[in-house]
């Protein structure tokens, strides 16, 4: 099984940790631990997808007689401990503080779209609602009318998982508490997201890129909550699931009232939103370059700031790299490195040479968010300061960075960019189709697909989408629980 890439030796040593007394517990803590670390909350037994009977049997028969305190089971679903108490939580929470509110009594606003319009009526008639859609269909836009349609005595929040995407917030409400959603809560350590005591106290808080919360930070959230409190996530359900544990926005789009914005309201993108539709639709998409390092590094001369070019830092959205893999010859890393090498090596001994960097870490005194993008300027010698929206800061002052030349697509959640080049090195196929309409929707006038045949039909072929048991305990309240 390890040989079929259906277990890691990893597996094995988890499963092995409990001493099981048959192969068939064995091998269903195996599968357990496998499924945990794909990311999903569950292992649903009715839904084991191998294609091996004897292998599934056993997974099977050791479900019914596997016995440890770190395991729990409801019904055909199984749980680490851990993943269990989050979903619970989470359920709980929901069950809580969901319910509808007598409708706000506000003038219409002018100029939106009827989707728009429903989108405005389901936020406001709810305790917690979902507004989902694709990029350009509007949804940062309505946060700005969900405000104004609160008053101007209302408490109102705004927050993302990202600082880049909690800076886009701000920049539709100027006068509005905006921040990462960790700095609303007042998280600074995972100790302290594990201990779940947090308060937020506001009439509307509204979240951008709600795709990117995992379950552990989704609980604690929802933890922090009062009754009567509104709260709208906003996202997109096809982007790449968080990084840690859960698929949770999709979870809500099905429990929560909901509406779905499907229009997009930008000519301009179109071309690009029609390839991600095909990626979506598991339909056939062919790279538009091989996997070439020479042609990355020629985009990359023909693209990123040259030397002493000193108005560059209002075009910094103007082209991004992405790759989903950090390491390897085609990983963000290395290709940083390699385009950065290639960059100094052709400026002259008295020019400055412009660098884009991504933030890696928060600093509020400096007013720098964890994915924010500047400009870094340099001599052949050393760093000298950096420019981020007309702001100046000596290099010194920086907080942790990265080379932004290539960035990670999961790092690029909330950002947008005129021209993406989408690299897809193999592997990329582990993060499934939503990896590629991430990368793609990035762009909003054209995207380059460089990659392997092979690799890009694997990727579509594949959805990163993980289970959950929410909906099916939401619909099944009151039964008895089960601990293995």
């Amino acid at each position: 099984m390890i040989e079929e890439d259906i277990f890691t030796p990893l597996n094995l040593f988890f499963a092995d940790l409990h001493q099981p007394p048959t192969e068939s517990e064995r091998t269903f803590y195996a599968a357990l631990i496998a499924s945990a670390q794909e990311g999903h909350l569950c292992l649903d037994l009715d839904q084991i997808a191998l294609t091996d009977p004897d292998l599934k049997m056993k997974i099977l028969q050791g479900a019914k007689t596997a016995s440890s305190p770190y395991i729990r089971r409801q019904g055909a679903l199984c749980y680490l401990e851990k993943n269990y108490m989050d979903e619970t939580r989470i359920l709980n929470h929901l069950r809580q503080l969901s319910f509808p509110v007598k409708p706000l009594d506000f003038p219409p606003p002018e100029g939106l779209t009827a989707e728009q319009q429903q989108a405005l009526a389901v936020a406001l008639s709810n305790t917690l609602s979902v507004i989902e859609g694709g990029p350009g269909t509007g949804k940062t836009f309505l946060t700005s009318h969900l405000v104004k349609a609160m008053g101007s005595s209302a408490r109102i929040i705004l927050a993302a998982p990202t600082g880049k995407a909690a800076a886009r917030l701000k920049q539709f409400n100027p006068h509005a508490t905006c921040g990462t959603l960790h700095s609303i809560l007042g998280i600074k350590s995972q100790r302290q997201l594990a201990r779940g005591s947090s308060y937020v106290q506001a009439d509307l808080i509204i979240i951008d890129e709600s795709s990117m919360i995992d379950a552990k930070l989704l609980a604690f959230f929802l933890g922090s909550l009062q009754r009567g409190q509104r709260v709208v996530f906003l996202g997109d359900g096809h982007q790449l699931p968080p990084v840690e544990s859960g698929s949770l926005f999709s979870d809500l789009v099905d429990l929560l009232p909901t509406a779905h914005l499907n229009k997009c309201l930008r000519s301009d993108r179109l071309e690009v939103l029609q390839l991600a539709q095909q990626v979506l639709a598991g339909e056939e998409v062919h790279p538009h370059e091989p996997l070439s390092i020479d042609f990355i590094l020629r985009k990359a001369v023909d693209n990123f700031p040259h030397p002493s070019s000193e108005e560059i830092i209002s075009d910094i959205h103007r082209f991004c790299m992405l790759s989903p893999i950090r390491e390897g010859p085609f990983g963000v890393n290395q290709l940083n490195q390699q385009i950065f090498q290639l960059l100094s090596k052709r400026m002259k001994p008295e020019e400055k040479l412009a660098v884009p960097i991504l933030i890696t870490r928060t600093d509020y005194e400096a007013g720098l968010y964890n994915g924010e993008v500047g400009i870094l300027w340099r001599d052949r010698q050393k760093p000298l300061f950096a420019e981020f929206n007309q702001r100046k800061m000596p290099a010194s002052l920086l907080p942790s960075y990265e080379l932004g030349y290539v960035l990670s697509v999961h790092k690029s959640q909330g950002s947008e960019f005129d021209h993406v080049v989408a690299i897809l090195p193999p592997g990329s196929e582990t993060f499934g189709r939503e990896v590629l309409y991430t990368a793609v929707t990035r762009a909003k006038l054209s995207v380059i697909l460089c990659g392997n045949e092979e690799t890009v039909q694997k990727t579509i072929g594949y959805s990163s989408q993980r289970r959950s048991g929410l909906k099916l305990r939401w619909n099944q309240k009151g039964q008895q629980e089960l601990a293995l």
